[in-house]
């Protein structure tokens, strides 16, 4: 169990980092100047934050939302930085900004609570990827965090319900696979456990993360021992 554990956590709970929209949206009360700062600053953010400049990004996202203290969305990608940095105690405050802002906003919700799986706080974090699921049916990235979530619950006969409701969303996640391949396996299902790691690396390769494809591969190994 300790080596699956391992490898769940290598293949991680999902913080979205796409879909982010390239161009913000000023408020009409900002003046010219404000907003040309604003959307550059916040274009830069977003960049840098797709290239791993997680810092870089965090300066970029502290001037949008001094310039539109209003704008969640800058909120919500400064905590992901933050997340991404290591800093999910502090990211959780700025996904509460962005949900105080944005009751709504999905992002923020599976965001925060990949800050709370962090931060040990699973109960939390099954929470918050249920209420985005609440508001979004079809957001994919919710429903495979909480089979991981509930992986470490212990809770196995549930994180495959997820995993399966992750893979009717997206036939292709690779990472589902692989994970409810693990949780078949802690339910004692070797069989299955070896055909979905068996389809994860298939789908690992194709899609040329051969760093993924490794891992299954070497784990597939260990399960057949």
């Amino acid at each position: 169990m300790k080596r699956i554990k391992q490898a769940l956590t290598i293949l991680g709970i999902t913080a979205v980092l796409g879909g982010m929209p390239a161009v913000a949206h000023a408020q009409a009360s900002q003046t010219p100047i404000k907003q040309i700062n604003f959307q550059e600053y916040y274009n830069q953010g977003v960049l840098k934050l797709g290239q791993g400049d997680f810092s870089g990004a965090i300066e970029d996202f502290n001037q949008v939302v001094r310039l539109n203290p209003q704008y969640y969305e800058g909120y919500c990608l400064r905590g992901l930085a933050r997340v991404q940095s290591g800093d999910s105690k502090t990211a959780i405050a700025d996904f509460n900004l962005a949900l105080r802002l944005n009751p709504k906003h999905t992002d923020a919700y599976n965001s925060r609570g990949t800050a709370y799986a962090d931060l040990g706080n699973i109960p939390a974090a099954i929470a918050d990827f249920n209420q985005t699921i609440k508001i979004d049916p079809q957001f994919v990235d919710a429903y495979y965090n909480l089979g991981l979530a509930n992986f470490k619950l212990g809770n196995h006969k549930q994180a495959i319900v997820n995993f399966n409701q992750t893979i009717n969303r997206n036939p292709n996640r690779a990472d589902a696979y692989s994970n409810r391949g693990l949780t078949q396996y802690a339910l004692g299902d070797n069989k299955q456990a070896v055909e979905d790691l068996q389809r994860a690396a298939r789908l690992f390769r194709e899609q040329g993360n051969t760093q993924a494809y490794q891992q299954v591969q070497a784990l597939m190994q260990q399960l057949q021992r």
